[in-house]
């Protein structure tokens, strides 16, 4: 990726698992990355958080990465709350996990010191 003013800031909350290959992905077509790592959401499962800084004209690659390699998928898990139709066993429920959430705010002024 060509040097491009940076005018947007992606900050993009990833499962952990699916991080990795994105991370590398990203590295690849030339998007500087910092990562956090965070636990949270419905499951408590191991996210990440991506900051990266781009130029709008790459948002459009970005959100291609993204879709890649962070599709959403079906897992189940106990309900928590036994039934009485099959004691031993709980109510499993359907949850989706996986994707991202993505937040795109414009960049007033950036440096690199």
């Amino acid at each position: 990726m060509a040097e491009t003013a940076v005018n947007r800031l992606a900050v993009t909350i990833v499962d952990g698992s699916q991080s990795r290959q994105l991370l590398q992905a990203l590295a690849a077509k030339g998007f500087h990355v910092t990562t956090l790592d965070a636990v949270g959401g419905f499951l408590h499962d191991s996210l990440v958080t991506l900051l990266i800084g781009t130029a709008e004209e790459q948002l459009q690659e970005f959100f291609a990465l993204i879709r890649k390699y962070c599709p959403r998928r079906t897992r189940f898990m106990p309900m928590g709350v036994e039934t009485g139709m099959t004691p031993g066993y709980p109510m499993m429920i359907e949850v989706h996990v996986g994707g991202a959430s993505v937040f795109v705010v414009p960049v007033e002024h950036f440096a690199q010191l």
